[in-house]
């Protein structure tokens, strides 16, 4: 009986994907293994696990809950926040992080209440949102964005020990911090998991689900704004939409880390080893150096699969 419940974790495929690629891409090309590689997997390993964490929040809501606008308010964040200049670089930055946090905050709030209180379906708002934040970026920057960023913005990909930036170690404290208190030990976290199981049955047990549900889309708007801050600091240069491939990145790297899209079951550290099968596997294609459209073809038929063997997983357990 143990045994199965070791094979039945949620991780497990995430984990076994994670060193089946490392030894494929290995075999593909003698250097994808060497530290200045894996280096830069776990830095954009890192950025991806901080938008998977605002959609996990989001699907674990439940009610078919998915955040489509995540790639609009990073590449929203990505262009106005290295415009915030306050005295010196390291005050900008300071300042930068809660400004970025509200900003993306503002717009989860926004699409949480369009859900829960307009009743709008979940796709739908957040899909609107995303046109609008869009919209909203192109009429203030003319569509020629025109940022600089500062080298203290930048240094967030700077090397702290060996091969380990150390924006990638904070990534991790905060995952396990969140993971842990936030989602385990919290009552907001263990009352967004009854909400996403059963949003009625809350209902009746006194939880305030449609404030739950609200502050879900907060926080997963705040997370985007936080992750396009560290895509552009990385990156060192801010384009238009230049984060929208991260949406549907996202929802895959939570569904490989066995989040329920049905909500009420999820995990922060799931999502994060789903957003490293997805790097990992971005890597390798371009260690094969297939052209750009070839590449976006395969990870989406990969994305087709995942989600496909995701919906048929309940069917298949009864």
């Amino acid at each position: 009986m143990e045994k199965l419940k070791k094979l039945n974790n949620p991780y497990l495929p995430a984990i076994v994907g994670i060193i089946a690629l490392l030894i494929l891409g290995q075999t593909v090309t003698s250097g994808f293994l060497s530290m200045n590689n894996i280096s830069s997997i776990l830095m954009t390993t890192a950025i991806l696990t901080m938008a998977s964490i605002g959609q996990a929040v989001v699907v674990i809501s439940g009610d078919s809950g998915l955040d489509m606008s995540i790639g609009a308010v990073m590449s929203m964040t990505a262009l106005f926040g290295p415009m915030i200049v306050l005295g010196s670089g390291t005050v900008s930055l300071i300042v930068m992080i809660p400004a970025v946090l509200i900003m993306g905050g503002c717009v989860g709030l926004l699409n949480g209440i369009g859900v829960r209180v307009i009743k709008i379906v979940p796709l739908v708002m957040t899909l609107i949102m995303s046109n609008v934040v869009n919209g909203f970026a192109i009429m203030i920057t003319n569509g020629q964005p025109s940022v600089s960023v500062s080298k203290e913005l930048q240094s967030i990909s700077s090397v702290l020990v060996g091969p380990i930036r150390y924006l990638t170690a904070i990534v991790v404290i905060l995952l396990i911090v969140l993971e842990i208190y936030f989602l385990r030990k919290s009552r907001y976290g263990r009352s967004l998991v009854l909400v996403g199981d059963n949003y009625n049955a809350a209902e009746l047990c006194g939880i305030n689900s449609q404030r739950i549900v609200i502050l879900a889309y907060t926080f997963g708007g705040a997370m985007a704004g936080l992750a396009g801050l560290m895509l552009v600091g990385y990156a060192g240069t801010a384009q238009m939409n230049m984060a929208d491939s991260y949406t549907m990145l996202s929802v895959a790297a939570v569904v490989i880390g066995g989040t329920k899209l049905t909500g009420g079951k999820g995990s922060f550290i799931g999502g994060a080893l789903g957003a490293m099968v997805l790097i990992l596997i971005t890597n390798i294609l371009q260690a094969l150096n297939m052209a750009a459209g070839l590449r976006s073809l395969i990870q989406g038929i990969i994305l087709i699969a995942i989600l496909m063997t995701n919906s048929r997983a309940p069917k298949l357990r009864q």
